[in-house]
């Protein structure tokens, strides 16, 4: 799902990534539910074993997205095999985990060469039509979405911008004539090398390829959970205007701990940014969020980031690099409401960050220190349970209701049953 860069791509994109690190300029959305199924994992449910279902079980996952890839689907023309899609869709649905199905990709049939060139020119355009009626139709009932296509802004669409609106546009069509109730996104957009593609963006709603839709999907990778989070906010603000800000697919978002890529970090640092980032993401009011990705190949490459960016190690080893801080949010904070703090409220230090979840009888906070060191915070929770819970073991401790904590850049997660009070004993 991601993309492979050259060197020199790469060196503009370090120039144009800034590094803002702090969370104090970030407007959040008021009163934001999140919803109960929340969570998602790209790729997940590829190893089919029952290993794989039960981490999905433990981690929370609701969704997982996968490329319906037309070339694999009718590999010669007229020629329809979805077997491989069948097992992967039955077994997604039989793990309690809902489908998102990517549209995508060109077939070499339809190029003079017979070379793949993620293109499909206007005069193919019905062929690629075609797949989407068959494929639509045939897991009609059981893939629960689709999405129209993926970073057409960059890497995976050679041709123009308006050639891409008008395949999308005729794709949503296709999708509506033959299933009229299943979930439809377009967009699928990055950031791109040089910034949001904001002309495209606005373009795509404006030429009517977005009116059967139902979500706007984005890739909002950047090179910290704050950058993350900004690059959202500033997607949101465009989709505003169309009547899309509370439809926001976030169809991935991720690190890699390994390779070149300017987004990557330390395995050290992951966990956090893992917490950081799903909290940063929810707390704006995304729709959904699906982690990119599941594991990391057991044959990696070295140098390539793509081989790097699993909350697993790898299918071999189920080891965490990041699971237990997702698992962590996907547990505790969807179908809760969440609220932002303001800084330097309740006797909090200024530069603490701090996130409040509460539901029907259980609640959560999540804080971290955005400044050098720690800071010392004075808590008065009421409620039983009282946990605090280590992002990178995923072990729980009890804390006392009434008690004194260090927040470093760490997030401190705890957890309670019973709902928070108002004034100091929120």
């Amino acid at each position: 799902m991601k993309h492979r860069l050259s060197t020199a791509a790469l060196l503009i994109a370090v120039f144009f990534f800034g590094s803002c690190s702090s969370a104090s300029k970030l407007v959040f959305q008021k009163n934001v539910i999140i919803p109960a199924d929340y969570s998602g994992v790209v790729h997940a449910v590829r190893t089919k074993t029952q290993e794989e279902y039960a981490l999905l079980d433990y981690l929370g996952v609701n969704w997982t997205l996968h490329t319906f890839n037309w070339n694999q689907i009718e590999h010669e023309q007229g020629e329809w095999n979805f077997t491989d899609f069948d097992s992967l869709v039955d077994n997604a649905n039989a793990a309690g985990v809902k489908m998102i199905g990517l549209l995508a990709y060109d077939n070499r049939w339809i190029h003079e060469d017979n070379k793949m060139r993620r293109y499909i020119p206007p005069h193919k355009t019905e062929h690629f039509l075609q797949y989407v009626k068959k494929t639509v139709e045939h897991f009609r009932g059981r893939v629960s979405a689709w999405c129209i296509w993926n970073e057409p802004n960059f890497h995976f669409w050679k041709g123009t911008d308006d050639e891409f609106i008008e395949i999308a546009r005729l794709t949503a069509d296709a999708i509506r004539e033959v299933d009229s109730e299943v979930i439809i996104l377009g967009g699928g957009f990055n950031r791109g090398v040089f910034g949001l593609p904001e002309k495209f963006i606005r373009k795509l709603f404006e030429n009517g390829a977005m009116d059967k839709a139902d979500g706007i999907a984005f890739h909002p990778y950047e090179i910290n959970p704050v950058r993350t989070a900004s690059l959202y906010s500033k997607f949101r603000k465009i989709s505003e205007d169309y009547g899309f800000g509370d439809k926001i697919w976030l169809t991935e978002v991720g690190y890699p701990t390994g390779g070149f890529y300017p987004t990557k970090t330390s395995e050290k640092k992951f966990p956090e940014y893992v917490i950081k980032t799903y909290v940063l993401l929810a707390a704006s009011g995304s729709k959904k969020l699906l982690w990119y990705q599941m594991y990391d190949p057991v044959d990696r490459k070295k140098n390539d980031s793509e081989y790097f960016f699993g909350l697993v190690r790898s299918v071999q080893d189920h080891s965490s690099k990041g699971a237990e801080a997702f698992r962590l949010c996907a547990k505790y904070l969807p179908d809760t409401s969440c609220f932002v703090q303001k800084r330097g409220e309740n006797g909090f230090p200024r530069s603490v960050i701090s996130f409040w979840f509460k539901a029907a009888g259980r609640g959560a906070l999540v804080l971290w220190n955005e400044s050098p060191g720690s800071k010392k915070v004075h808590l008065r929770l009421t409620g039983t349970d009282i946990f605090m819970h280590d992002p990178v073991s995923g072990s729980a401790n009890p804390i006392q209701a009434e008690t004194i904590i260090k927040v470093g850049k760490m997030p401190v997660f705890i957890t309670w049953q019973e709902i928070l009070q108002g004034g100091e004993d929120l």
